[in-house]
């Protein structure tokens, strides 16, 4: 058993630093392979982008109409993108170049050589106090500032019928669809410990209550009459708060009729808690209609959860697993059920996950934004090696090898890693924030490449992302899609890394074909049913030809004159 145990280990190991060097793992030759496949072709053309770049960028001449390619006669539109700032130098023999230099290592190396020269260090340490806890989403928890219902301490002992449910959101002006949810939903609470910048750097030691929603559903129609029990579980991107009002009438974004300039509101206001909530809300309630239970919280140091620090993505990975152990025998878990009683310990153990076991109900993994960092560190922790990154001395573990994750969902993604941030000047300094964050601080935020390393393992995966998205540029989600051997599928459009901000068509689309996915993936099909002609793509320009001919308002082209051809 033993020698199994160390073996299992070795494999793990081998898996992050094999694939890592290119010295002996078997998946090299066809990573090399799709690295050269994945790169775009030239540009040809220049547009301006508003939000959330106010910029020229890139882009290609492509016909106006929805999913054509090729030469097709007629106008055409310069749709622009945020392309990849680190490329390999010309002399580069290193393998593939975005997994190989961008490693948790060789961050904090190019950190540590940053530190030794006054300029870098003053520079970049001014992002990364900006960044430390309490950052900027920490400082504005903002749950019950419009309504005070809901509003809670989220470092006491909390009443979980203060808590708004599904049902709040029933009423004028919100008349939300996730208020049909109420009589199936569950108020969790669950017990995790604190990260490793609370406990090394602020010597804190007091565990950290995540609260959110357990939504029960009736089982995926698995095509032969039967249904599926299955579980989504959830993760919010950055400032995220599940139960925060978004008025619906309510916008994002402020253009300048002058400048053309565009600028984002600041939230809370006197309607709007927090914005993109009714959307994420909207999404759950999809899951769920489908048939999925659905498990959705507040990640540590934000909305209804406790914690000082939220940006260890690696650390709420990790959260992914406690969550479902603690569903499963009820140590540190409380929850409110649909009827008003409290549970908690062995009175609430088993009582979800449809009766099953954490590693027997079919799993999806998804998550927008920051949550689709903490998705695939989580997936790189049961599939691949559960390493230490954000402490000074890295260790790693086996893979967890739960069976039954079928697959992530990643929206706004980050998950390719650190290599593949896009070409902005508001990103430049980006990979030695990184390295700063995790060697001086303890803190794992955008992964580093050990994600990409790994995904030829994962079982799925489905991105959803905007042309200029500014966290992942378009080549890093297509080198992870590649990468993945099983059910996979990319939708654009063109708008930011803010899908609050893309047209309700765009937002709609990619409901459908994110749930359409996830219904695929956990009844064991193989391919995603309905995916129209014109969505489908041979190569990276082609990708880019299936976005349909909308636009994010602040970016749409006022003439076919407004692009430049380069």
């Amino acid at each position: 058993m033993l020698r199994n145990r160390l073996t299992r280990i070795s494999a793990a190991l081998c898996t992050l630093a094999a694939c890592i060097t290119f010295t002996a793992c078997t998946a090299t030759s066809e990573a090399q392979r799709q690295a050269t496949a994945s790169k775009p072709p030239a540009t040809d053309c220049t547009a301006w982008v508003g939000a959330d770049r106010n910029a020229m960028l890139p882009g290609y001449l492509l016909p106006r109409a929805q999913g054509t390619t090729g030469n097709a006669k007629g106008p055409t539109v310069c749709v622009p993108l945020l392309l990849t700032a680190n490329q390999p130098p010309e002399s580069y023999a290193g393998g593939d170049y975005h997994i190989s230099e961008f490693t948790a290592d060789k961050l904090k190396a190019r950190w540590r050589d940053c530190k030794a020269e006054a300029a870098c260090f003053q520079r970049v340490n001014a992002q990364i106090q900006r960044w430390l806890p309490p950052n900027k989403a920490r400082a504005t928890r903002s749950t019950g500032t419009v309504d005070p219902s809901g509003r809670i301490d989220p470092e006491g002992q909390v009443d979980l019928r203060k808590i708004r449910r599904p049902a709040f959101f029933a009423k004028a002006p919100y008349r939300e669809g996730i208020a049909e949810a109420e009589g199936r939903t569950y108020t969790v609470e669950f017990t995790v410990p604190p990260d490793a910048f609370e406990r090394i750097d602020l010597k804190k030691t007091a565990p950290i209550k995540l609260r959110g929603w357990y939504l029960e559903g009736t089982g995926v129609d698995d095509g032969k009459g039967g249904k599926v029990r299955a579980l989504a579980l959830m993760a919010p991107g950055g400032g995220g708060q599940l139960t925060a009002i978004q008025h619906p009438d309510e916008v994002t974004l402020r253009t300048d009729a002058k400048t053309g300039k565009t600028e984002s509101l600041k939230f809370p206001n006197a309607t709007t808690e927090t914005m993109g909530q009714r959307w994420w809300r909207e999404n759950l309630h999809a899951l769920n209609q489908a048939g999925f239970d659905v498990l959705a919280y507040d990640r540590r140091g934000e909305g209804l959860s406790g914690g000082f620090s939220d940006t260890n993505t690696l650390e709420q990975g990790e959260d992914v697993f406690r969550v479902l152990g603690q569903l499963e025998n009820g140590r540190g878990l409380r929850m409110l059920t649909p009827s008003g009683d409290v549970l908690e310990g062995n009175a609430a153990a088993g009582r979800l996950l449809a009766g099953m076991k954490a590693n027997e109900i079919p799993l999806v993994l998804g998550g927008y934004s920051r949550g689709s960092m903490s998705t695939a560190w989580a997936m790189t922790s049961n599939y691949v090696a559960s390493c230490t990154f954000d402490l000074p001395e890295v260790t790693c573990a086996a893979p967890r090898g739960l069976r039954n994750i079928r697959g992530a969902i990643l929206l706004s993604s980050f998950a390719s890693g650190a290599g593949y941030v896009g070409d902005a000047p508001d990103l430049a300094d980006r990979n030695l924030f990184l390295g700063g964050m995790a060697a001086d601080h303890h803190i794992l935020f955008y992964p580093t490449s050990e994600t990409l390393a790994g995904m030829h393992r994962w079982p799925a995966a489905f991105f959803g992302k905007g042309l200029w998205d500014r966290a992942e540029s378009l080549e890093g989600t297509v080198a992870a899609y590649n990468r993945i051997r099983g059910v996979k599928e990319i939708v654009l459009a063109r708008g930011p890394h803010s899908i609050e901000t893309w047209p309700e068509s765009d937002r709609r689309y990619l409901r459908e074909r994110m749930v359409a996915y996830a219904k695929t993936v956990v009844v064991g099909g193989r391919t995603v049913p309905g995916l129209p002609r014109e969505r489908m793509w041979k190569d990276f320009k082609g990708l880019v030809a299936t976005t349909p001919d909308s636009w994010e308002p602040s970016s749409r082209p006022r003439t076919m004159e407004k692009a430049t051809e380069q």
